[in-house]
């Protein structure tokens, strides 16, 4: 009886294209399918959408998205020998030589689901470039480290809880999903990582009037964030204590509460009656 050929190793297709992981773009390839299968099991995209792959690599991940019933599938890579591996190894997807950070991506379709393993380094940019473009995305299923998707899902009231949270969620739902220990990858990280899934809204959870008025308000209100709401907000310079008392009363928020005690909704109300 004929035995199955053991998959092939991350190391040696790297080889054989040439490429050393570069710690610069932060790249560590996914070494275990069962990790890989998981995650496109969580994104799950309805049939007959438009997936988008960021930095596919070798294409542990766009070996399972290629088997989904998807309407359009493309692959947006950096690396030139990659695009040329996945060129040949899929052929049915749109292949992008180009760093995600300055695709256009309402070029590219609507109402994409996207999938990637991103590199940490990057993730900030990669979110806010997706939040960016969220009138094009419905959804984000991203491989983060760990202690940044629990930022970014966190609630009022934790010490994970930040200005990031707000930013993110102020466009989406977030949702975590399986953590990833550091072995799963080439090269190894020393941290976990966790899939984490971003569903945009159709409308911003809170109107805002002022988005960059809105964002500093956040800012400063996390600035200094073991000391109280008032004092953070004085220690910025922009307001007497007479101006932050009386926006406090209007907004309904009691001086002697933390930032990371307010939600979405109270910060809009505080940054509303502050003065610009």
């Amino acid at each position: 009886m004929r035995s199955e050929r053991p998959p092939r190793r991350q190391k040696d297709t790297l080889k054989d294209l040439n490429v050393r992981p570069s710690k610069g773009r932060g790249q560590n390839f996914l070494i275990r399918p069962e990790i890989t299968e998981s995650i496109v099991n969580f994104g799950s995209p309805p049939a007959g959408k438009h997936v988008v792959e960021i930095g596919p690599g070798t294409g542990a991940m766009t070996s399972y998205l290629a088997k989904l019933a998807t309407e359009r599938l493309t692959l947006i890579e950096i690396e030139p020998n990659f695009c040329e591996h996945l060129k040949s190894a899929y052929p049915e997807a749109e292949i992008l030589n180009q760093d995600v950070r300055q695709a256009d991506l309402s070029q590219i379709g609507s109402e994409l689901y996207v999938f990637g393993n991103i590199p940490y380094v990057f993730s900030s940019e990669i979110i806010f470039h997706l939040i960016e473009h969220r009138a094009s995305v419905r959804q984000a299923v991203l491989m983060l480290q760990k202690e940044f998707a629990e930022r970014l899902a966190a609630s009022p009231g934790g010490r994970d809880y930040g200005s990031i949270s707000i930013a993110v969620q102020l466009y989406a739902d977030v949702e975590l999903g399986p953590i990833v220990p550091g072995d799963s990858f080439h090269p190894p990280t020393k941290v976990e990582s966790q899939v984490m899934k971003l569903t945009f809204l159709p409308q911003p959870r809170i109107v805002i009037d002022d988005p960059k008025h809105f964002e500093w308000v956040v800012r400063a209100a996390f600035s200094q964030r073991r000391k109280k709401l008032i004092n953070s907000l004085m220690s910025r310079g922009k307001w007497s204590k007479e101006v932050i008392m009386v926006a406090l009363e209007q907004a309904e928020i009691s001086p002697g509460i933390r930032a990371e005690q307010l939600a979405i909704g109270q910060f809009a109300a505080l940054a509303e009656a502050l003065p610009r």
